[in-house]
């Protein structure tokens, strides 16, 4: 498979890249979200100042984990807060490649800050990783 096979959809402030070869990982992600709170579907999330930058790598991770979508905002404007940047959210069902896909970050240009639940998003809660990268 090649980067490319991987497709861009756009929606409402979001630019989303979906793996259309990980059909096991979209049927776990869709019986997840029927669950409550989302079951346990989270997110892998890295930061940048460079978006082409993290499309690229979501491409890579996308195809090489069989894992079915991950987004990015429409925007071309990153968020001011230093080490914010734009956010790169790759969906799974389970954590189970949290420390795998840190060696896609070099913490200079691309921050990599873990996995978030969705019932952790939904409650305002965030990682330990993520606190202590502030």
């Amino acid at each position: 498979m090649m980067i490319d096979e991987v497709k861009e959809v756009i929606t409402p402030g979001w630019l989303y890249l979906i793996n259309s070869f990980a059909k096991d990982n979209k049927r776990d992600i869709d019986l997840e979200l029927k669950k409550p709170k989302h079951g346990m579907i989270g997110k892998y999330m890295f930061f940048s100042d460079d978006k082409a930058l993290l499309i690229t790598i979501a491409k890579e991770i996308l195809l090489k984990y069989k894992l079915y979508y991950a987004k990015v905002p429409l925007t071309d404007t990153p968020n001011p807060s230093p080490g914010f940047g734009f956010v790169l959210c790759i969906y799974d069902v389970s954590p189970r490649f949290k420390h795998d896909l840190k060696k896609f970050a070099d913490e200079k240009t691309i921050r990599y800050r873990y996995w978030k639940s969705d019932s952790d998003t939904l409650d305002g809660k965030y990682s330990k990783e993520f606190r202590e990268s502030q």
